[in-house]
């Protein structure tokens, strides 16, 4: 693994792992939907910033717009929108919730299998993911949720529809040839904060007008750093991984949040590690290697040979 792409991972995997502590101090003075308005706000600012300093530009035409919103759409506003239309969704078991946050990954291969896009999908990062989500089952042991129920449906929706969306940020990152845009991680981050503005402000109504928000200091660095990094750099740096390793294998990096959110338990909340949440924990980095393993390289010879034999050797999906 080059060392760019590693730091990438490790970004990441901190700050969505971290989140919860930083949501914690928010929540001090802030509602759920005020929250996630100054959250996005704040990092759409810091974005537009970032974009203009590169002197990079916003994408232009209705077209890939389209496909902008429905990127936002699928990641943030229908999850919000099905917890919204299902009473006990809110309530659902906690440990199912994140086991079904990790399924993430698993639903970006059913949905690339399904659109017969096996080549996407190198066996060896489809095992590196089956064995990841054994350590989510084993770490968080939701063997008594409700798992026929409203809220299991919800949070199984928004897997798949999370899972949607980063393969259409793969393809919108993608080379024109494969019918993508080339659209840069920055652009894509800072249009998906833009849309988000608009999301979180429709959802304001929700509660959002019901307390008057609290800042202090806390509160504010907390919010910087849930916006700028979490909802603006950080998701780039996803989205990079997205367009150097394709879908499936960034995908991956959602494993690594369960497991810096329970360490981060360790260290700030004084939990103790039971024997069942280290083995899981062990599981989860050990799918997390095999998925990031260096693939092995043809010999010359065969390399050669294959360009021959077909044009779509050459192509980035026949090589990933």
């Amino acid at each position: 693994m080059r060392f760019d792409s590693a730091a990438r991972f490790a970004a990441v995997a901190l700050m969505w792992g971290s989140s919860y502590f930083w949501i914690k101090i928010v929540f001090g003075g802030l509602n759920s939907a005020q929250f996630s308005f100054f959250r996005i706000l704040v990092g759409a600012v810091a974005m537009l910033g970032i974009l203009a300093l590169g002197r990079e530009r916003l994408p232009r035409g209705a077209g890939v717009w389209a496909r902008l919103v429905m990127i936002a759409f699928l990641a943030n506003a229908l999850p919000v929108l099905l917890v919204e239309l299902v009473d006990d969704a809110v309530g659902a078991d906690a440990d199912m919730v994140s086991v079904f946050n990790a399924s993430v990954p698993l639903c970006v291969v059913l949905l690339c299998l399904a659109a017969r896009r096996a080549d996407r999908v190198p066996a060896r990062v489809a095992a590196g993911l089956v064995v990841g989500f054994a350590g989510v089952l084993v770490l968080y042991a939701p063997w008594g949720a409700e798992w026929l129920s409203a809220g299991a449906a919800v949070n199984a929706a928004a897997a798949v529809a999370y899972g949607w969306s980063m393969l259409l940020m793969e393809k919108l990152m993608g080379p024109a040839e494969e019918g993508g845009r080339a659209m840069t991680p920055l652009v894509l981050a800072t249009t998906q904060a833009v849309i988000g503005v608009g999301w979180a402000g429709i959802n304001m109504p929700n509660g959002g007008f019901d307390s008057t928000p609290h800042f202090s200091a806390s509160i504010i660095g907390a919010l910087l750093v849930l916006g700028v990094l979490n909802t603006g750099l950080v998701y780039m740096c996803f989205a990079w991984l997205i367009r150097e390793e394709g879908a499936a294998k960034a995908s991956g990096v959602l494993y690594a949040v369960p497991v810096v959110l329970t360490l981060g338990m360790v260290l700030l909340e004084d939990h103790v590690l039971g024997t069942r949440e280290i083995l899981g924990m062990a599981v989860i980095v050990a799918g997390l290697i095999l998925t990031r393993l260096p693939q092995r390289t043809a010999p010359a010879g065969r390399t050669r040979s294959a360009d021959r034999a077909t044009p779509a050797a050459k192509s980035p999906a026949a090589v990933r």
